[in-house]
């Protein structure tokens, strides 16, 4: 299949410096080399990308070798890492064979065929997504109609959905989050997959998936991104304690325009938000037992956690906030004047409040006067 090549020079400004040296390197090592996926989708957009991936014909070992500064990571399929700092990497990826190693039902095991170009771009998830750059020729080479799809801003999977969705689940939780961010539309035939096989996902390791969730929901589309996997049947095998009201949509609204604004977000606020009417229902349910309401919610949280980690990770340093987050709305709602210097001393203060405030001016406004207080005794 022959691809379409379209000369394109880009605005060095937005061409990551480090990037531009992997390429120019493994180019003259012989090994053709490309910026690949997101990177070329957003310039093409006008946004200057925050990622920028490199496709190569080297494999992981060669890479290796040519950047002492580099690592060589993943199992199911290898990556190279090459770092720049303590926070600074850039991944490069060989090119991926049409052959895999799949479970009986279809789930990618082990990916580390080597293929070329040619195979590589049809095993990439989106058309939009891949999309090739050659530096040496200052060209994209699209060879399933990326260029058309991101014109038309139109989310459509490279072969049958079905299949790909049974290779990686995760492709289905992208596609809303790359809806989302592009101001995109799915094309019907994806939507219909998706809702057909949205319980694929219970296949998905919860560790794998909290990486997912934070994506998901920590930029500035988050509520969009709720309502659809909601509309979608994805919600409930994420998070199946979550039922959409005024509170999580104000959250998901604040965290947006915090994000937005250059503020610091935490998923632990979040999670406190996502299952704080299950926590409460479960409260409530076990109420009767003769502990004392401490012990109690204590036991409520623990119990709502546990259920929420078989389907998405809660790493403990983010359990433990989002409990203290929870134990601390009684403190705020039964506040002692003489104790309150004392409560916004608490590391854990900050987020609380917020927590209280966004209740009161959602879903229990009964609170206001309480949120006030502790507004004003903090001027």
């Amino acid at each position: 299949m022959s691809p379409i090549r379209q000369k394109v020079k880009f605005d060095k400004k937005l061409l990551d410096q480090d990037a531009l040296k992997i390429l120019k390197k493994l180019n003259k090592s012989d090994h053709e080399t490309y910026l690949v996926g997101g990177c070329i989708r957003d310039i093409l957009l006008g946004h200057k990308p925050k990622d920028f991936d490199i496709a190569t014909s080297a494999t992981p070992e060669q890479i290796h070798k040519l950047f002492k500064r580099s690592r060589i990571i993943g199992r199911r399929f290898k990556l190279v890492h090459i770092m720049f700092s303590a926070r600074k990497f850039i991944e490069v990826a060989t090119f991926r064979a049409g052959k895999v190693q799949t479970s009986n039902d279809g789930l990618v095991l082990r990916d580390n065929y080597y293929g070329a170009l040619e195979d590589d771009v049809f095993r990439r998830d989106f058309t939009v997504n891949g999309l090739y750059y050659d530096i040496k020729k200052s060209e994209i080479i699209d060879y399933v109609g990326g260029l058309d799809d991101l014109k038309a801003l139109k989310i459509k999977m490279i072969g049958d959905p079905s299949e790909r969705f049974e290779e990686d689940p995760v492709r289905m939780i992208r596609a809303v989050r790359f809806q989302a961010k592009l101001n995109a539309n799915i094309e019907s035939q994806l939507i219909e997959a998706i809702q057909a096989n949205s319980q694929l996902l219970v296949k998905i390791p919860p560790a794998r998936l909290y990486e997912e969730v934070i994506k998901l929901f920590h930029n500035e589309n988050s509520i969009e991104i709720f309502h659809e996997l909601d509309r979608l049947g994805l919600l409930r095998h994420l998070f199946s304690q979550t039922k959409e009201n005024p509170f999580v949509d104000s959250s998901l609204i604040n965290t947006s325009e915090r994000i937005r604004n250059g503020n610091s977000v935490t998923p632990a606020f979040l999670f406190a938000v996502f299952l704080w009417s299950a926590v409460n229902k479960r409260f409530n349910q076990i109420s009767k037992k003769n502990k004392s309401r401490i012990e109690l919610m204590l036991q409520a949280s623990e119990d709502v956690i546990k259920k929420q980690t078989q389907q998405v990770m809660m790493p403990r340093w983010l359990s433990s906030r989002v409990k203290d987050i929870w134990l601390m709305q009684y403190q705020l709602e039964n506040y002692n004047p003489k104790k309150s210097k004392a409560l916004i001393r608490n590391p854990r203060f900050r987020m609380a409040y917020d927590f209280l405030v966004l209740r009161s001016e959602s879903i229990d406004k009964d609170l206001r006067a309480k949120a006030e207080y502790w507004t004003n005794i903090q001027k």
